[in-house]
């Protein structure tokens, strides 16, 4: 028999021995708030969880997360099962969790940007070895998406590019890059989640594409992942009613066993996306929802990042109850036993899976944010920077530098306080490009907001040799959106003073280009995290010595 085959066998022998209530228990992967871990423990030891959603919410830092990874293992071991937790986290570049302790790098679009395979698989490596260091076993990465809608407001740097071919190639060597170092990956989201104009967090979006068009574009990458053996698919909370009249897919079985399983041969475990999404909550009943998703085909349902709830003191009941809604489902063979069984063998098997990578990996490789990390994420970054317009040959810079930011000091405030998923960066990315200019000897005026507003309302005016140079930023923030189009707003009036004759330096994606055809030039990053900030800065350094300025 091979791995696999032996891992079934022992996961079948393991199921026989459970009553109803731990195996229902054990198609569930929650979240808890804050740091008390009593909640956590006791679902692990009354319920039956096989495992955690693990937020920044939890474990801010590399300590934390050991301390509170440790714990909730132990509490494992405390049970009849002996097998590890699934504790996941989104470690995907864009967004992370640890954030100021361990290494991002650019994220995927930067990644996809700079097009170079050797290094996303390294950065995927370095997500494996620094998340298994705090004790996370699983990653829910990478993002699978391809960047078909740019007005996506939630995907938008977390892809790797609106290219499928592109995307495919770095979801393959994403998926190579963890599982050489021993961590489980997990795709999303499946079918596809980038032909969006809204967020799934916040309401439930349509997708109204045929089965051709998405095994031409969008499954495409999910494919490619297949097949280098990717353990975990995560769903998403979309409509494709030309899939699926009924029914979005996370809770469709036409597309979660039809087409994922049937079609596309995938025997890894499927677990949805977070069943407290208001994509989900606003249509559906938490244990309705939960019931219909293992009968579509998933194998853990994920009641992830519970401020989704909007009720922190009501989200415990949610859980309870949802767990409760499945038990009775099957005892009143609404849901049959044989789906929970044979989804349990997949999750059994994965966990098995679990165990082998802890003694697989090199715990030699524990350290975090080495310098060889740092060195990674750093060339990422600035190979990711590309000059995607220069219509009046602005570069190099020659004159006096003045330099705006677009998205002023609330927005920044937003990005920092974030809650628990998201960039959670302890700096906004313009405070980052500021600070590393002014430690560089780059002759550069700095305007304040009241300094812009006096240029914006025509109290002072741009001399004619000034060269104006404006820092756009976007985040991707789960459930709320980041004020692109007061940016937009306000560099729209910067084109119209200067006759469109201004250097953009943009810490996210070039998708706003599309929206400011009167502006000469444009520099992208394709990312909001600091060592682009860093990367860019360089950039500017560098443009400017060449220019004399």
């Amino acid at each position: 028999m091979g791995v696999m085959e032996n891992a079934r066998a022992e996961a079948r022998g393991l199921i026989a021995k459970l009553t109803l209530e731990q195996k229902v228990g054990q198609l569930f992967m929650l979240a808890f708030g804050g740091k008390d871990l009593s909640y956590a423990k006791e679902l692990v030891q009354q319920r039956f969880v096989s495992g955690f959603y693990i937020s920044q919410d939890n474990a801010e830092t590399i300590s934390e997360a050991k301390n509170l990874t440790e714990a909730l293992q132990e509490s494992a071991r405390s049970t009849k099962f002996d097998l590890p937790l699934i504790l996941g986290v989104d470690q995907e570049g864009a967004w992370g969790v640890a954030v100021s302790e361990t290494t991002t790098g650019p994220g995927n679009l930067a990644l996809g940007s700079a097009d170079d395979t050797t290094l996303t698989r390294d950065m995927y490596g370095i997500y494996a070895q620094e998340m298994m260091a705090c004790g996370y076993n699983v990653i829910l990465s990478p993002c699978s998406d391809i960047n078909s809608n740019p007005d996506n407001p939630i995907i938008g740097t977390r892809s790797f590019g609106e290219d499928r071919d592109k995307v495919s190639r770095h979801v393959k060597a994403a998926v190579e890059g963890a599982l050489s170092n021993h961590i489980v990956c997990c795709g999303k989201h499946f079918p596809g989640h980038g032909d969006t104009g809204e967020d799934s967090h916040r309401l439930l979006p349509t997708v109204d594409r045929s089965m051709a068009y998405l095994l031409d574009q969008d499954l495409v990458p999910f494919q490619v992942g297949i097949d280098a053996g990717l353990p975990m698919i995560m769903t998403s909370h979309i409509n494709f009613p030309q899939i699926d009249p009924d029914y979005p897919a996370t809770l469709s079985r036409k597309i979660m066993h039809d087409l994922l399983r049937k079609r596309m041969g995938f025997e890894g475990v499927i677990v949805t996306d977070s069943m407290n999404m208001w994509g989900m909550r606003k249509n559906y009943d938490p244990a309705e929802s939960a019931i219909l998703a293992l009968k579509a085909g998933c194998d853990i349902v994920m009641l992830s990042e519970e401020h989704y709830e909007h009720d922190a003191s009501n989200y415990v009941a949610k859980q309870m109850a949802t767990i409760d809604g499945v038990i009775q489902a099957v005892n009143k063979e609404d849901l049959a036993l044989d789906v929970v069984e044979n989804a349990l063998e997949r999750i059994f098997s994965l966990r098995l899976q679990l165990a082998r990578n802890e003694n697989l990996r090199n715990k030699g490789s524990d350290d975090v944010l080495t310098e060889r990390h740092q060195d990674v994420a750093g060339r990422a970054a600035e190979k990711a920077i590309r000059v995607v317009r220069d219509r009046d040959d602005l570069l190099p810079l020659k004159g006096k530098v003045k330099l705006i930011g677009l998205s002023g000091a609330e927005a920044h405030k937003m990005v920092v306080n974030t809650r628990g998923i998201g960039p959670n960066d302890p700096q906004a990315a313009f405070d980052v490009f500021c600070e590393e200019l002014r430690d560089s000897s780059a002759d550069i005026e700095f305007l304040s907001e009241t300094d812009l507003q006096d240029y914006l309302i025509g109290k002072v005016h741009f001399d004619e040799g000034d060269i104006i140079l404006a820092v756009s930023e976007d985040y991707p923030l789960p459930g709320m959106d980041y004020d692109v189009d007061f940016q937009k707003e306000r560099l729209n009036q910067l084109i119209h003073i200067t006759k469109g004759k201004m250097v953009v330096c943009a810490l996210r994606s070039d998708y706003e280009l599309r929206s400011h055809p009167g502006l000469s030039t444009y520099v992208a990053a394709y990312s909001s995290r600091a060592c682009s900030a860093r990367a860019m800065a360089q950039f500017v350094v560098e443009s400017i010595g060449e220019g004399g300025g």
